[in-house]
Parts: structure tokens; C-alpha cells; sequence
């Protein structure tokens, strides 16, 4: 039997997203949400992975 506990994992690298962009629609700026920028009042409960 082969012991997974003893592995280590990279470092993951620091993405630099710099100042959030405004939102076309409502002017305020966005968050990064899921890895891409979203506007959270503008999307409301329609943010998140789709669950079938």
C-alpha cells in the first residue's frame, strides 16, 4: 500500500489582479469572484457554479 501523506505541494503562484475594473453596468467596482471580475450587486444570487 502506497502512503499519500507523505508528498508536498507547490507553492502556487501570487496572481497580481491590480485595481478592480467598474462595473459597465451600475459604474461601482467589481470583486474577483471565481477567478474573473463580477459585480455583485449587478448579478445578485446568480453568482457561483452552475449545480445541475
Amino acid at each position: 500500500m502506497v502512503d499519500d501523506d507523505d508528498f508536498e505541494l507547490p507553492e502556487l503562484p501570487v496572481i497580481d489582479k491590480g485595481p478592480p475594473p467598474e462595473c459597465p453596468m451600475c459604474g461601482e467596482p467589481m470583486g474577483f469572484i471565481d477567478g474573473d471580475w463580477c459585480c455583485v450587486d449587478c448579478n445578485g444570487e446568480l453568482l457561483g457554479p452552475e449545480t445541475g
